[in-house]
């Protein structure tokens, strides 16, 4: 367990350090050394409350969809529905399929591990990479949601959103 850390404190050295480097009074790379110092430190922070938001994530677009017949309370709403591809009820494995990537619930669950095995300089460049690359795979499924219907999830997953 990481030590008692005070969150609110590195916060404000977050705001600090963005206002010299908007004043002008650091470069972009004293800005980007200090902010990645920073963050690595919450990250260590708040790893109890990134992992009680994985759990709410899957409780709520697993869990709850599952006995819900495919829906949230959005779906629910815009009288949308999960489906598998077959136009069955989506199962708990493919419902988790469908989660991992656009909630960010994979993202989260690798760097939660990374933390924990890697140092700081090591966490922070991978960290960068990982993000890049989901912001990527969202971007595209994006397209394919506008392009095709679905997106990478649903393709993954085995299922679709229809209109009940």
């Amino acid at each position: 367990i990481p030590p008692v850390i005070d969150i609110d404190k590195l916060s404000d050295n977050v705001l600090n350090i963005t206002e010299q480097y908007y004043n002008n009074e650091i470069t972009i790379d004293e800005y980007q050394d200090k902010t990645n110092d920073l963050n690595y430190d919450l990250s260590k922070a708040t790893y109890l409350s990134t992992i009680a938001g994985i759990v709410i994530y899957i409780l709520y677009f697993v869990v709850f969809q599952a006995y819900n017949n495919g829906q949230t309370i959005g779906k629910k709403i815009l009288k949308l529905q999960v489906l598998k591809t077959n136009g069955s009820a989506p199962d708990i494995n493919s419902l988790v399929k469908r989660c991992l990537i656009p909630y960010g619930i994979l993202v989260n669950i690798i760097l939660l591990i990374l933390l924990l095995v890697l140092n700081k300089s090591t966490y922070i460049t991978t960290t960068n990479i990982i993000n890049n690359i989901h912001f990527m795979i969202i971007f595209v499924s994006i397209i394919f949601m506008f392009v095709k219907g679905r997106g990478i999830h649903d393709y993954l997953a085995g299922t679709k959103v229809e209109k009940i």
